[in-house]
């Protein structure tokens, strides 16, 4: 995990600190791993979005 994840919006952090813990229980990125995600956080999706737009403004 990079340390500029710290400069985005909360529920951005949320996001990925999810991602990794779901990677606890699937290792890679199957149909299972998404759906868990998913319980976790419903709109997964728009959050994946914002830091594939956005996480090459984050800065230090």
């Amino acid at each position: 995990m990079n340390r500029r994840i710290f400069l985005a919006p909360t529920s951005i952090i949320d996001y990925v600190l999810a991602h990794e813990l779901v990677h606890l229980k699937h290792m890679n990125h199957s149909k299972e791993y998404w759906e868990t995600l998913r319980m976790l956080l419903p709109d997964y999706e728009h959050r994946k979005e914002w830091l594939r737009i956005n996480g090459g403004t984050l800065n230090v």
